[in-house]
């Protein structure tokens, strides 16, 4: 089987910013110019924002961001719904926190 789906997880999501559909997507923590965008953007207080991470999606279809706590990448199946995740052999290929 080939893989085809990357399935994402986003665990404490503060704030989001998505387009519909994800192409090709490139996923990776925010410079720190985006990363103060996208902090601006939430309204997280400043004493609180080290406790999230801003993650920055991109592709030919379009951009967008997720603020969140934790962030974990893995090599789906074929099935982009990934209606039986049980049945597909999954790999953890990218996961990312906030360092203290």
């Amino acid at each position: 089987m080939d893989t085809v789906c990357l399935d994402l997880r986003f665990e404490g999501v503060s704030a989001i910013q998505l387009v519909q559909q994800y192409k090709s997507i490139e996923l990776r923590a925010a410079s720190s110019t985006e990363a103060e965008e996208i902090l601006g953007f939430s309204g997280i207080t400043p004493s609180r924002r080290e406790l999230y991470l801003p993650v920055v999606l991109r592709s030919g279809s379009g951009s967008g961001f997720v603020l969140c706590r934790s962030v974990t990448a893995e090599r789906g199946g074929e099935d982009p719904v990934a209606s039986d995740l049980e049945c597909e052999d999954r790999s953890v290929i990218w996961s990312s926190r906030p360092q203290p």
